[in-house]
């Protein structure tokens, strides 16, 4: 099946947990500090590219409140991500089904038709997968995510590295 696919039209998504509030584990102190908790403040980030990195899609955002101060007043489709929300910040079927309806039509657009692997996890599964006409949908086999999936494989981790320092 990839073998029928140019590798710009090979892509990969995965989500990754931001604690946006919590500090570096390692510092100058020799031991812990006593008597702090660790803030559980965290957002979803899914990130998607392509296999040869040449073409990279927003970033999905996935926040705790629809409306959070710091963007009250802001368009959020003039945000360079796209922007989610739910109680609990993590992705959900109804928010990838948004999201990938959303892609679709822009490969549509494009004239483009694509190859998206991503793990399988349960929020991932379509309910209507003829609903793709761009995208072919291909799920990892089970626990192989963390060897299998390139954005696994170091993308998510510069992320991280950039986003915070």
């Amino acid at each position: 099946m990839i073998a029928e696919y140019d590798l710009n039209d090979i892509y990969n998504a995965d989500e990754t947990t931001l604690y946006w509030k919590l500090e570096p584990n390692k510092s100058l102190a020799n031991g812990p500090i006593v008597g702090t908790k660790k803030p559980k403040d965290r957002v979803t980030i899914m990130l998607t590219c392509n296999a040869t990195g040449s073409h990279k899609l927003p970033a999905v955002f996935i926040h705790k409140f629809k409306n959070p101060k710091c963007i009250r007043n802001i368009d959020k489709t003039t945000l360079p991500v796209w922007y989610y929300w739910n109680n609990s910040s993590w992705m959900q079927r109804s928010i990838f089904q948004s999201w990938i309806k959303l892609v679709n039509q822009l490969m549509r657009n494009q004239r483009r038709n694509i190859l998206l692997l991503v793990d399988n996890v349960s929020s991932h599964y379509l309910e209507e997968e003829d609903m793709l006409s761009n995208i072919k949908l291909h799920y990892l086999p089970p626990n192989t995510t963390a060897h299998l999936q390139p954005i696994d494989q170091g993308i998510i981790y510069s992320f991280k590295v950039f986003i915070l320092f």
